[in-house]
């Protein structure tokens, strides 16, 4: 165990309860009966989640966190120094990563990973990393599953930065697995067990429990989500302010309420709204509709520095991404992700690299349009 690790843990707990609760008014359950070593998994619906997850654990954790934090100038060496985060490049195979997580829980160490790799867009936790079960049964460690209640109406990922809202925020482990049971198992039901405990449908629960969660800009950020307006179709029209969103094109609006419920249209949740525009944008694929996200930036990634390749409006078609003089085969990217609201990361044989979109505007929909594209082709 890191002597180092174990003192900022103990030193920066207080800090970490004092901003859950004052600024979310988090409730948790803590873990008890825990193995003598442990990988944790949990959902991840906040940028707050390592400080949520971690008031539930006495023992210290190493995270593993996206690789973009490195970026991050003098607060990820502060970052590294204290907290020595395991690094993962997402939309890759991140091989190292698991060496590295494998190395820290074989030498008694606990780990946490969020199982996604990425925060639930619509409410519904998003499918966990098929390598995940097997990485948890070639540890040859205990197993925790944690799972996070509440929180993506507290943060939505689409909402603008620091809009955070006030509201039910509970999390707690939902399952602890010895190493003893977990040898006992399959990978397959290791990994059935990791889906099912940390699957969690915020709306199926909202509509139940229906809490508030206050805020002045509730709707500001959702066209990072939403593209095609719901009432004229149009792509790239939507903006947003306060409670309401607009189409520049139609003129029509529809808003978000306190209890983060749809009016104005006929879908009545994000998660809704989300499955109507994949659906257009699926058929769209098929009739080879392109696509763009303008005045964007492509940007490669060498270890961890970024360097600029151009700059323009990006387009995608079934066939590629073309961004200036620079078009990408969509048939050579072997993985893809976003990290923030407006950065699509992807791999290809050759790069890793980021398109970046201005504020305001969308490129999740370059992520759903490679998605349908790869089901087409399979």
């Amino acid at each position: 165990m890191s002597r180092k690790l174990n003192f900022f843990t103990a030193i920066l707990r207080p800090v970490g309860y004092a901003v859950a609760k004052l600024k979310f008014g988090y409730k948790y359950k803590k873990a008890t009966d825990l193995p003598p070593n442990y990988i944790v998994l949990s959902n991840h619906v906040t940028d707050y989640d390592p400080i949520l997850v971690g008031l539930s654990f006495q023992p210290q954790m190493y995270y593993v966190a996206s690789e973009h934090i490195t970026r991050w100038g003098w607060l990820y060496k502060v970052l590294n120094f204290v907290f020595e985060p395991i690094i993962r490049y997402k939309a890759t195979v991140a091989a190292s990563t698991v060496m590295d997580i494998l190395r820290k829980v074989r030498k008694g160490n606990n780990v946490c990973i969020f199982a996604e790799g990425v925060r639930t867009w619509d409410g519904v936790t998003a499918p966990v990393v098929p390598a995940t079960a097997q990485l948890v049964k070639s540890a040859r460690c205990g197993l925790v599953t944690y799972r996070i209640e509440g929180g993506y109406f507290v943060s939505p990922n689409w909402a603008s930065s620091g809009n955070t809202r006030r509201g039910r925020l509970y999390g707690a482990p939902v399952g602890i697995y010895t190493k003893e049971d977990l040898a006992k198992m399959s990978v397959e039901e290791i990994d059935e067990i990791i889906k099912r405990d940390l699957h969690e449908d915020a709306y199926a629960r909202q509509k139940v429990e229906m809490h508030r969660y206050r805020s002045k800009k509730r709707a500001e950020g959702m066209e990072s989500l939403v593209f095609l307006c719901p009432h004229c179709r149009e792509n790239g029209t939507l903006t947003s302010e306060k409670e309401r969103v607009t189409c520049s094109s139609c003129g029509k609006s529809f808003t978000y309420d306190e209890y983060g419920m749809l009016d104005g249209i006929p879908y009545k949740t994000v998660y809704e709204l989300n499955q109507w525009q994949r659906g257009e944008l699926k058929k769209d694929v098929e009739n080879n509709v392109l696509y763009t996200a303008p005045n964007a930036s492509l940007h490669t990634i060498e270890g961890h520095d970024l360097n600029t390749i151009c700059e323009g409006d990006a387009h995608i078609t079934p066939d590629a991404i073309t961004i200036a003089n620079v078009t990408i085969p969509l048939s050579t990217i072997s993985d893809m992700g976003i990290h923030g609201r407006r950065t699509l990361i992807f791999s290809t044989t050759d790069n890793y690299y980021e398109l970046k979109v201005p504020k305001g505007k969308n490129i999740i929909k370059f992520m759903y349009y490679r998605e349908f594209v790869k089901a087409k082709t399979e």
